[in-house]
């Protein structure tokens, strides 16, 4: 269970650099909202990418067992996919990263925050979750890792939990953090935020770059 744990958990670094969905997530908090609000935005995150990491977990002995026997890997058409999805996501989000010299503007995520209600932030959650092809290359990964890594349906379900709570924690740590201690919390939000809208692209770009290469050594290693 731990080397399947260990395979996936690069991928959670994927969801958990989300820039845009974070400062979303911190809009909310700082926007002076019931704690409803945020709340049901992080359970609508959390359920989204949850729902997405099942649903491929369950197909992903079928995906898996699409393969020709001189073949090392169970996935070795997913691999390249999973890459290119990468690299297209990091060349997209560096294009669209702040200049320098140019006045920060808020995402429009942020600048509608003050007409969401807490069913409509739920909505945003899962919509943020699900409606894009970067969670869905990482699901697929990942749920054929787990399907296919020879585990039980019980470690399976152990490994699919641990991906959704550290893949989401970015979002969910800083709504709760707020909602427990709201006083404490506005600073270090004000500064996270701050943080992100300077460098979160940046880092996403890297992070995008990294795991798109390492998906190209495993594609490499199945086929030679």
């Amino acid at each position: 269970m731990l080397a399947v744990v260990g395979a996936i958990l690069p991928l959670a670094l994927v969801v958990w650099f989300s820039p845009t969905r974070v400062m979303a997530a911190t809009a909310l908090l700082l926007s002076g909202r019931a704690r409803a609000v945020p709340g049901a935005y992080a359970i609508g995150w959390v359920v989204g990418i949850a729902l997405y990491i099942v649903l491929f977990t369950v197909f992903g002995a079928a995906i898996g067992a699409i393969q020709l026997p001189s073949l090392k890997s169970d996935a070795w058409f997913l691999d390249p996919i999973v890459a290119l999805v990468m690299f297209g996501s990091a060349a997209l989000a560096w294009r669209a990263r702040p200049r320098p010299g140019i006045e920060l503007r808020p995402p429009r995520l942020s600048r509608m925050i003050g007409r969401l209600t807490p069913w409509s932030a739920l909505g945003l959650g899962l919509v943020l979750s699900i409606v894009s092809p970067l969670h869905l290359a990482v699901a697929a990964a990942v749920g054929v890792d787990i399907a296919t890594g020879g585990l039980a349906a019980a470690a399976q379900l152990v490994v699919v939990v641990v991906f959704v709570l550290l893949s989401t924690s970015s979002v969910t740590i800083p709504v709760g953090a707020a909602i427990v201690a709201p006083d404490r919390a506005e600073a270090p939000l004000r500064r996270l935020q701050t943080w992100l809208a300077e460098h979160g692209t940046t880092l996403l770009v890297v992070v995008l770059l990294v795991i798109g290469v390492d998906f190209v050594g495993r594609w490499i290693a199945a086929v030679l």
